[in-house]
């Protein structure tokens, strides 16, 4: 059977499937992020966890921000509320892991070649600075990988879903990867 499988797997990566193969890209980022508009009030939002407490804990301005962080974090939520308020979220709730900011982003020689890389987790992401990935981060404040939408008329009753094309319901903004 290991055998067999590891045939499979072969084909399946020559080309040679007998049947559709689909694959995903499973990024990982740090920390986690929520933005959306706030159904209590209509006012954008930014948020770590805490979006889903008895009391939610949303960020609507820089002194939201500055009142309830601190250091890097409060950096990168500094960014993402100024960011992510360009992105034209009209209703509803998506969380994403962030990938970068500004600072994050580095150049490396590897192997004799120039990469963009950055290091949200446990993970070292190296992007070809002349590739069209990389020149978007090249020119991105901020990077994020969204992953769910919550939807709904509170924050108690919202409902996920996994898995859309969540970015492209967005503007297009070039200082956001």
């Amino acid at each position: 059977k290991a055998i067999n499988f590891l045939r499979d797997l072969r084909d399946m990566l020559a080309g040679n499937s007998r049947s559709a193969v689909s694959r995903t890209v499973k990024w990982d980022g740090a920390p986690a992020v929520f933005a959306g508009i706030d159904p209590s009030d209509g006012k954008f939002f930014v948020a770590k966890k805490g979006v889903f407490n008895k009391n939610p804990k949303v960020y609507k301005t820089p002194a939201d921000v500055k009142g309830d962080t601190s250091g890097d974090l409060q950096a990168k939520l500094l960014v993402a509320l100024s960011e992510f308020s360009k992105l034209g979220i009209k209703k509803g709730v998506y969380q994403g892991d962030l990938m970068f900011t500004k600072g994050d982003v580095k150049k490396e020689d590897i192997d004799g070649s120039s990469y963009y890389t950055f290091q949200p987790n446990t993970i070292v992401y190296a992007v070809p600075v002349n590739s069209p990935l990389g020149r978007q981060i090249s020119r991105a404040k901020i990077g994020i990988v969204w992953h769910t939408t919550y939807t709904g008329n509170s924050f108690e009753s919202m409902s996920a879903s996994f898995g859309k094309d969540i970015a492209s319901t967005f503007n297009n903004v070039s200082s956001i990867w």
